[in-house]
């Protein structure tokens, strides 16, 4: 793959992001179809060349990267799932144009929000010059998740776990594992809900007893039950899913499950695709 140099060029009133690539320019029908078409998701992108080399150029008018944007605090659910479903769409809108999706240029200093959507990077360049494949990308940004992400917030962590622990496959679908990844989580979500219902059906401090029968019907023992008060139960954060709630303790540690290569690839990284 040939090495990929990024610039910024910071003016009064927008940003250029430059990307220069070791290899002659070649104007091709990938740069004809984003300029005759407004592709949804895309930020606007010119092409040049000089002394054997390849400029492509983006203008950022308003908004933050992803990176700047979550400096300096965590990611949530809601912003996860956005940023697959921004992604997905611009997707769709690429292939609708015959674009290659792997031209996409994943990485959160390159991907911008603004007016609550993200913005991406395309290059338009064979793969055999600057190019990961999107799967592999992808991938690299559910550790970026993992970073980031708000270790309180347990749907987010439910919802990060799954599509990381997928896209670890070397072929995968981006839309089956979202779609798998969201119906885990409403599953989750609706017996957590059933759960709290059952328990706030008790009325506070009611005692009352159940009374065990044996296999001959005599009474074996009786046991007395109180409800707890809200201070117990949030001490307590009952968690049914075992992976889940082994998730989380990993978190608070430092680590995630018993991947010895997780939160790896971006550790000290500069951009690179």
């Amino acid at each position: 793959m040939t090495e990929v140099n990024v610039t910024y060029e910071n003016n009064w009133e927008y940003t250029d992001i430059h990307i220069d690539l070791e290899v002659p320019y070649k104007e091709n029908y990938q740069m004809r179809m984003l300029n005759s078409n407004d592709i949804s998701g895309l930020m606007k992108v010119k092409g040049s060349g000089r002394d054997g080399q390849t400029r492509y150029t983006y203008r950022i008018n308003g908004g933050n990267s992803m990176q700047k944007e979550f400096a300096g605090k965590e990611m949530k659910k809601e912003d996860v799932v956005r940023f697959t479903k921004d992604l997905i769409d611009t997707v769709d809108d690429l292939r609708e144009h015959l674009l290659d999706p792997d031209g996409l240029l994943l990485s959160p200093e390159l991907i911008f929000i603004r007016d609550g959507r993200y913005r991406f990077c395309y290059l338009p360049v064979s793969k055999a010059d600057a190019r990961q494949p999107l799967c592999a990308s992808f991938h690299v940004m559910t550790e970026y998740f993992v970073k980031n992400l708000d270790y309180q917030d347990t749907a987010g962590i439910l919802f990060v776990y799954k599509m990381h622990k997928e896209t670890l496959r070397e072929n995968y679908e981006l839309k089956k594992i979202i779609e798998a990844c969201r119906e885990e989580e409403k599953a989750w979500e609706a017996e957590q809900r059933a759960k709290a219902k059952k328990e706030s059906s008790l009325s506070e401090g009611a005692v009352f007893s159940v009374n065990e029968d044996n296999e001959e019907g005599e009474i074996q023992q009786e046991k007395t039950y109180q409800r707890k008060t809200d201070a117990e139960l949030i001490k307590e954060k009952p968690v049914k899913y075992g992976l889940i709630k082994k998730a989380v303790n990993r978190i608070k540690t430092g680590r995630w499950g018993e991947w010895d290569d997780l939160i790896t690839e971006m550790d000290g990284q500069d951009v690179s695709f």
